[in-house]
């Protein structure tokens, strides 16, 4: 039978979790302290949160909420990453940032889940090459402007040329 204090922690985990639409399950191996603190203040300035997990409360929670992620992720030190879809890409972008400097990385993505579907580990740890939505917004922009812009170009060169014809034809009429 769990504790109270277990009961607690499943409670406060599910909480945590049921409001996001991004988890992303990191494995830490040998991070000190000074290591988590950064990584954790690089994660809170991108409007997400980072919990060190313990991992069967985790589990549990998880299942409560109705996230079916697969149990072998929780094993060993491990912690989540929180927030919405936004927050969360901009998390996995801040981990690789950090850990870009460091020569061995002590940071592993295990799974993740984000928008509804559940992710294994090569796929979370493709997240921060996702575009943030206003990259997206900018992409789909330019995909809707550009066929207008080209025929716009194409338009406008007709009478240009035209133009451009008359005067070298007025210029060869003054020369001779």
């Amino acid at each position: 039978m769990p504790s109270k204090i277990n009961e607690w922690m499943i409670r406060e985990y599910a909480a945590l979790l049921k409001e996001q639409d991004g988890i992303v399950v990191l494995g830490l191996e040998g991070l000190s302290v000074a290591q988590a603190s950064t990584l954790r203040n690089e994660i809170r300035g991108t409007g997400a949160e980072f919990c060190v997990t313990q991992n069967r409360l985790a589990k549990v929670a998880l299942k409560e909420i109705g996230i079916a992620m697969d149990p072998s992720l929780f094993v060993g030190p491990c912690a989540v990453v929180v927030g919405s879809a936004e927050a969360t890409i901009s998390a996995a972008k801040a981990i690789e940032k950090l850990w870009a400097l460091e020569k061995v990385r002590k940071v592993h993505y295990r799974g993740a889940y984000l928008d509804g579907s559940t992710m294994n580990a090569a796929e979370a740890a493709q997240i921060a090459a996702m575009p943030d939505k206003n990259t997206l917004r900018a992409m789909l922009c330019g995909a809707i402007i550009g066929p207008a812009r080209m025929l716009a170009t194409v338009l406008s060169e007709v009478p240009a040329s035209q133009a451009r014809a008359i005067k070298a034809r007025a210029e060869q009429e003054q020369a001779a």
